[in-house]
């Protein structure tokens, strides 16, 4: 690491409040994600910053809380790990600084604790030239990409971090290496000891990742991820003659593969609501990243329930309800660990409608008054039901083929087929067909997938004498059918209908 990137890092502001507020030679020292990210070549600006001091930490954490005129937050009161927020100011963005006691003697025995070779380095905090201590060669690491664990006993000390592992590797662009994918394999059964919250924090840093797919496969290479989801276990073993080796779960990944495919390539998919589906999806719970995190989990647990409800019929596997008992599965997991009520809610609504796109591919036309139904009972989650429908159909098609039924699978439902497109491959481009005809309804035809009411409750109790009550929700859910279907397009027009029986 060169001498200026060192300079760049003790002379943020930040650092130089600290140097200014921990007075005394060797008492703290830059630690953590900013100097491992310097280290790994990034010449993004420092956001957070981590501290080591000598000593007790909370007076030189509220000092210099202090001094920068930032929120005090204990995090660990054992450990002595303290978090200063520092607001937003003059276009600088809000920043937090965390101030840790040294755990150990000294700072190389506080080192030697951490998890990883690329965060165990140390700037110490000084007038003088900085220089980097790195007893554990984490700069080399760096230098070629390695993701190396310190000693084995770190996952021991911390179980959390056979997860860190991955959702590291994944945020930075490392390589795990062997030896310490063996060390946190070894101890994943370890993992239940760690708060749920930890595990949930880890979990969605990993699904954010645009290609979480591989990750996740990593993680089930390791045993991982079926010990933060159990219920996934028995989809390993369901439906081989179908999904081949992995069963249910190969599908699963596959479909998680798709998203990261569909959100990565939104304007090849869907070039005429690509910008409409990228706005719809930021305004989503957790804004972009967070919403494709949470989409990503949707896809994994859409077909957990198959195992549970696998049957034959006629020789045939079926797994009649899965979507309706996967939703309650879902439910307990996201419960389990700490999501909360409004993510498990949307989690729970992909999990139970994923199936109702194929089922309208079933009929001969999608008409007005289905597409409307869909809407209405999906309400805003509908978009980002769409984006788990498409994954989930596109994952029965190999990515070659994928890519070559890209235009053919935004085209009308009734329009000519490739050539190429024969049997299951030609059922999964119709499915396709009806995802993208949904949300084709929704972005440019709204009168129909979302029409805005004619009448209020009032209106429809004045005009047939009802007194307030249930009746009164189902005229007005039947008028906006109406009006879906192009029979009812004004006032007068709603009027009128509401004293035609025939019409209701």
């Amino acid at each position: 690491m060169k001498t200026s990137e060192l300079t760049r890092l003790v002379q943020d502001p930040l650092a130089r409040a600290a140097l200014g507020s921990l007075a005394g030679p060797e008492r703290a020292w830059v630690v953590g994600g900013a100097l491992r990210d310097l280290a790994l070549g990034s010449s993004a600006p420092l956001a957070d910053l981590d501290l080591a001091v000598l000593g007790p930490a909370a007076p030189d954490a509220r000092r210099l809380a202090k001094r920068l005129g930032a929120a005090f937050v204990t995090l660990d009161e054992g450990s002595e790990v303290y978090r200063l927020v520092v607001p937003a100011r003059a276009g600088a963005p809000a920043r937090q600084v965390d101030v840790a006691r040294v755990q150990g003697p000294g700072i190389e025995a506080d080192l030697g604790r951490r998890d990883f070779t690329v965060n165990a380095m140390a700037v110490p905090l000084s007038a003088d030239a900085p220089r980097l201590l790195d007893p554990f060669g984490g700069l080399a690491d760096a230098s070629r990409r390695a993701l190396k664990a310190v000693r084995p006993e770190a996952f021991d000390e911390d179980p959390l971090r056979t997860l860190r592992v991955f959702r590291i590797a994944a945020q930075c662009g490392l390589t795990p290496e062997a030896r310490t994918v063996a060390w946190a394999k070894a101890r994943r059964s370890l993992l239940a000891r760690c708060a749920a919250e930890r595990v949930r924090t880890e979990l969605m840093g990993l699904l954010a990742n645009a290609d979480s797919a591989r990750w996740l496969r990593d993680l089930d290479g390791a045993g991982l991820l079926t010990a933060v989801f159990p219920e996934l276990e028995p989809s390993r073993r369901c439906a081989l003659a179908y999904y081949g080796r992995g069963g249910v779960l190969t599908h699963a990944l596959a479909t998680v593969a798709r998203v990261d495919f569909l959100l990565a390539s939104l304007e090849r998919v869907w070039p005429r609501h690509a910008s409409g589906v990228r706005e719809t999806l930021a305004s989503c719970p957790g804004g972009t990243p967070g919403h494709a995190a949470l989409l990503r989990l949707g896809a994994l647990l859409h077909d957990v329930a198959k195992p549970e409800t696998a049957k034959r019929r006629a020789g045939r596997l079926r797994f009649f309800g899965h979507e309706a008992v996967g939703a309650e599965r879902s439910a307990g997991i996201l419960g389990r660990l700490r999501f909360s009520r409004e993510e498990t809610d949307w989690v729970g609504a992909w999990v139970l409608n994923h199936l109702r796109p194929g089922n309208l591919a079933a009929n001969d036309s999608v008409t007005d008054k289905a597409v409307y139904r869909f809407f209405r009972d999906l309400g805003p989650k509908g978009v980002s039901q769409l984006v788990v429908c498409w994954a989930d159909h596109s994952s029965y098609l190999d990515p070659e083929s994928v890519e070559r039924g890209l235009a053919a699978s935004a085209q009308e439902p009734g329009a000519p087929l490739p050539r190429w497109a024969k049997g299951d491959a030609a059922k999964t481009l119709h499915h396709l067909r009806v995802v993208h005809l949904l949300l084709d309804r929704w972005f440019r035809s709204p009168a129909q997938s979302r029409p805005e009411r004619l009448l209020d409750g009032t209106a429809v109790m004045k005009a047939l004498k009802l007194k307030p009550g249930p009746e009164v929700g189902e005229v007005l859910r039947a008028l906006e059918e109406a009006q879906a279907e192009g029979k009812v397009r004004t006032r007068a027009e709603a009027l009128a209908w509401l004293k035609r029986p025939s019409g209701r």
